[in-house]
């Protein structure tokens, strides 16, 4: 079970709409976070070896 991110009611895990507000979950941005995070750290790095 997990809270809401809107209401704060317990949910199941794995729900994609709160069945108590009718709100939609977040889900996975820490990935999308993740990837522009790495392709920033890549894309620094190219500029950097370039410079050398």
């Amino acid at each position: 079970m997990k809270h809401c991110h809107q209401c704060e009611v317990m949910i199941p895990e794995h729900a994609h709409h709160c069945p108590h507000c009718r709100r939609r979950q977040r889900r996975g941005e820490w990935q999308l976070q993740a990837v522009l995070l790495l392709a920033a750290a890549a894309a620094a790095a190219a500029v950097l070896a370039e410079a050398c």
